[in-house]
């Protein structure tokens, strides 16, 4: 990616952050990262270009970002991979790239037919991350759908309450109960 393009793909994730992706128009967002509708259709083709390249970044970021948190979770963290990662999810400088991914996420849901291509391998590389935290067994990628799935959910009522104390708690409890399964099993 040429240094210019690394730029404008800083800058507009800046304003994701900020703004969001709804009603998002090119000439606004240009002028407020500092260039012009036809420069960034030049360097990424279109408006859904763009926002692709800044999904993928955000998606970089975020992934790199949970796999650190999960190698330090397992060497040693009390409370295990899910506690970690949760306090690395909703630490205030994360928040925001959380709700930029659940915004794609409902608005592909919303408009596949434009949106749906920003979240493809989203799920899967996710999962893969999951799964090779968790310690070998045959139900590895049920299990790491299980883990997103409650985080998603609880990450979204954290976000919609802001009742971090008792979301928390709700991600202890669940965790509680992996690890009574793990035992028995």
């Amino acid at each position: 990616m040429s240094e210019r393009r690394e730029e404008l793909v800083e800058r507009a994730l800046g304003y994701f952050l900020k703004h969001g992706l709804a009603g998002l128009s090119l000439r606004p967002l240009a002028g407020q990262i500092g260039s012009s509708a036809r420069l960034l259709v030049y360097h990424f083709g279109s408006k859904d270009g763009l926002i692709a390249a800044v999904m993928d970044e955000v998606r970089t970021r975020t992934q790199r970002s949970f796999a650190a948190s999960a190698a330090q979770a397992s060497k040693g963290a009390r409370n295990g991979v899910m506690r970690s990662f949760w306090a690395w999810i909703t630490h205030p400088a994360n928040l925001p790239y959380m709700r930029l991914l659940f915004e794609v996420q409902v608005l592909a849901l919303q408009n596949p037919a434009v949106y749906a291509r920003y979240l493809e391998g989203a799920s899967s590389s996710w999962l893969e991350l999951i799964e090779s935290s968790l310690p070998p067994s045959k139900s590895n990628r049920a299990t790491a759908t299980l883990c997103a799935a409650v985080v998603d959910g609880l990450l979204l009522e954290y976000l919609s309450t802001g009742d971090r104390r008792r979301t928390t708690g709700a991600l202890d409890l669940f965790s509680k109960m992996m690890q009574d399964r793990e035992r028995k099993a």
